[in-house]
């Protein structure tokens, strides 16, 4: 028997998270609301699992064997929302839940045969970290309905959660192996370890997201088209300085252009070996060294005029563009 119960732990991050989801005001709505009801149902699902193994209550079987086949389609459609697919979204909700909801009832509608119902559970993780895996191959310009101060965060949480899935999936794998070879004898010790890891997991995903993703997209073939659309956004961006704006986003921009959002990523892609973000960074860069230049305002207040989003992002960048800190810079420039 579970000593401490560790699950509850994992309810209240989960719990915690929720609250922090619906008060991020940067998310689309059909985002937030599925990101939302995810973190709201692993609450529930790690609850019911601390109230059978801990406390021995096994009413909650029924519901806690069925609710694993809606974490991974809620996750991923949190994605799609995000991205250049979000036009189908309908299509893709009809599509995933579908799933989920026909696995559900037949489940609830047959004998409990633990190994099959394990097994479906164990592939529907799998698949979706797979499928959020392929979202993330595709570069920070797939997530064109995000403001570009956000999407660097948002691509590391999708690692985030392609790790929680593939850890879940493992540790139900071995649950699974222990109860056909040993009727379930090291159940609660074998959750108990599922549970810090995942606990760590959850902490650590802190410090990881903190962490700015380095590198841009590999350069590609760059077509006449390519270049006239790059340059179109660099004389856009030069006259309207809509770059200061930080809730600009590709799509925003895209329509701007009067251009698609996967053509427009491309040229600048290919044009320039950069993504979006970093192309728009480059203008808010170049705005931030002439303030730093012209005026005696704070490296912050000169970042947030500039367009950047955070402090952090806003070093980062410049480190990357000038290879040296904005204080050094304005140094320098004295």
């Amino acid at each position: 028997m579970i000593s401490v119960p560790l699950p509850l732990f994992l309810t209240f991050l989960s719990a915690v998270i929720g609250a922090l989801v619906l008060t991020r005001t940067w998310l689309p709505g059909p985002a937030k609301a599925f990101f939302a009801a995810l973190a709201a149902l692993i609450a529930v699902e790690t609850l019911f699992v601390a109230l059978r193994f801990a406390y021995q209550i096994e009413d909650v079987l029924v519901v806690q064997r069925l609710l694993p086949f809606w974490i991974g389609p809620l996750l991923y459609l949190g994605y799609v929302a995000l991205s250049d697919r979000a036009a189908r979204l309908q299509r893709h909700v009809l599509r995933h839940l579908g799933i989920a909801t026909l696995l559900t009832v037949v489940v609830a509608a047959s004998p409990p045969v633990r190994i099959a119902l394990d097994l479906l559970i164990g592939l529907s993780y799998a698949a979706y970290a797979v499928l959020l895996l392929r979202l993330w191959r595709a570069g920070p310009d797939r997530l064109s309905k995000l403001a570009l101060a956000h999407i660097g965060f948002m691509r590391r949480m999708s690692l985030v959660g392609v790790v929680l899935l593939t850890v879940t999936c493992a540790m139900d794998t071995l649950i699974a192996v222990d109860f056909a070879r040993n009727a379930g004898a090291n159940v609660a010790r074998l959750l108990s370890v599922a549970s810090i890891v995942l606990i760590l997991l959850l902490i650590g995903a802190v410090v990881f997201t903190m962490r700015r993703s380095s590198g841009a997209p590999p350069a590609q073939s760059q077509s006449t088209q390519d270049a006239e659309i790059a340059a179109q956004a660099r004389r856009f961006l030069t006259d309207s300085r809509l770059y200061v704006d930080p809730q600009l986003s590709l799509t925003r921009l895209a329509r701007r252009l009067g251009v698609t959002d996967r053509a427009l990523s491309e040229a600048v892609n290919r044009s320039s070996g950069k993504n979006v973000s970093q192309f728009i960074n480059e203008f808010r860069v170049a705005e931030a060294a002439e303030l730093l230049r012209a005026t005696t305002d704070p490296v912050g207040a000169v970042g947030e005029a500039a367009g950047f989003l955070t402090r952090s992002n806003f070093y980062a960048e410049f480190q990357r563009v000038m290879g040296q800190s904005p204080g050094a810079y304005r140094k320098g420039a004295g």
